[in-house]
């Protein structure tokens, strides 16, 4: 009996994590409130309190939950090629395309989520550090191809990764718009790594 309240106490967690997203999504981040996220359920404001103290709480676990997903789905290797380094990415970018529930999430994060500073330093103090690994882990994947001889030896590392991220943000940035594109995520991902990259590539 007790496994199974576990369990029963699991999926209303789930069922508010998943509630309070599309609320906020629908609404923003300073106008949802606990009411509104339980009675979408039907659960009492109470029992949101039980698993959630604040909003601010019900967001980091969302990010938490968000991004520890999507990157069960990509690669775990450094990639040993230029060529492995486009696919990961380009695998990145088809993965979000798939998951709608992603993009709902990256909309609000980006447009429906009123960062005040105190509530920015309380999550940042949570997920920072899970946030912060894809561009680690991008960085580290660079480095690996220069040390191998695959990118150009006075190649700046940092200035590459700065290029990568703000390139990649702005195409997303663009795909959770709904902005109209000839091509879709993936293909521009993809066409876009190959510019960056051929610039830096050792000729072989």
């Amino acid at each position: 009996m007790a496994r199974k309240t576990k369990e029963d106490a699991e999926q209303t967690r789930q069922a508010i994590l998943d509630s309070a997203l599309q609320t906020f999504y629908e609404k923003g981040f300073s106008r949802t409130t606990f009411d509104e996220i339980a009675r979408r359920i039907n659960l009492t404001k109470g029992a949101v309190y039980w698993h959630f103290r604040n909003k601010t709480d019900l967001i980091s676990a969302i990010i938490v939950q968000k991004i520890t997903a999507q990157r069960k789905l990509y690669p775990q290797e450094l990639p040993t090629t230029i060529d492995e380094l486009r696919e990961a990415v380009v695998s990145r970018a088809n993965i979000i395309e798939k998951d709608t529930d992603f993009k709902r999430f990256l909309f609000f994060m980006v447009y429906r989520m009123e960062w005040s500073a105190a509530v920015f330093d309380k999550v940042w103090s949570e997920v920072g550090e899970l946030c912060e690994l894809p561009d680690r882990k991008l960085a580290e994947a660079l480095q690996h191809l220069k040390d191998s001889g695959e990118i150009k030896s006075d190649t700046n590392i940092q200035e590459l990764l700065e290029i990568l991220t703000s390139f990649w943000k702005g195409l997303i940035d663009k795909y959770i718009l709904g902005v109209k594109q000839d091509r879709n995520l993936s293909y521009m991902v993809s066409q876009g790594i190959n510019m960056i990259i051929n610039g830096v590539r050792v000729e072989k």
